[in-house]
């Protein structure tokens, strides 16, 4: 049943975001899909983490992040943050802004967040973040990933 299961999860498009956050100390950047809108008021975002991810142990209540919904021509990035090499070299491509909180500075969409709540589940956790601040660029090219591919 678990091979049906991914299946049927194979078919399904999604749009590919990067999560970024850092605490002073480390950083880290994953490529994401299982991100959703949560609310309007308060505007919050959603993002499904595996426990067993570096990035996993930064995404404190309190702490900040920022999902960047990348454009079709952002694949390179995508590949990068979902790579086995961790760390600082996700961060070595001159679109990310390191300022505060990191971002992709030539995403579709940055969205800025305030980590609200964990919820540890099974393998994962869900991030619940409230979102403090956004960028769009008005475009419509986001990054699709499906059947285990990138599509432009």
């Amino acid at each position: 049943m678990k091979e049906k299961f991914l299946e049927v999860l194979r078919t399904t498009k999604q749009n590919v975001f990067v999560l970024a956050a850092e605490n002073g100390e480390q950083r880290h950047a994953m490529t994401v899909s299982s991100v959703f809108s949560l609310s309007l008021d308060p505007m919050s975002m959603a993002v499904s983490v595996n426990q067993s991810a570096g990035i996993h142990d930064l995404l404190k209540v309190n702490s900040k992040f920022s999902l960047n919904l990348l454009t079709s021509e952002q694949v390179n990035i995508a590949e990068i943050c979902s790579g086995s090499e961790e760390g600082q070299i996700r961060f070595n491509h001159p679109d990310w802004n390191l300022t505060e909180v990191p971002f992709l500075e030539n995403a579709q969409s940055n969205l800025f967040c305030t980590c609200k709540k964990t919820v540890p589940l099974y393998s994962h956790s869900l991030i619940i973040g409230e979102v403090d601040n956004l960028y769009h660029s008005g475009k419509i090219n986001p990054l699709i990933y499906q059947d285990g591919k990138y599509e432009k």
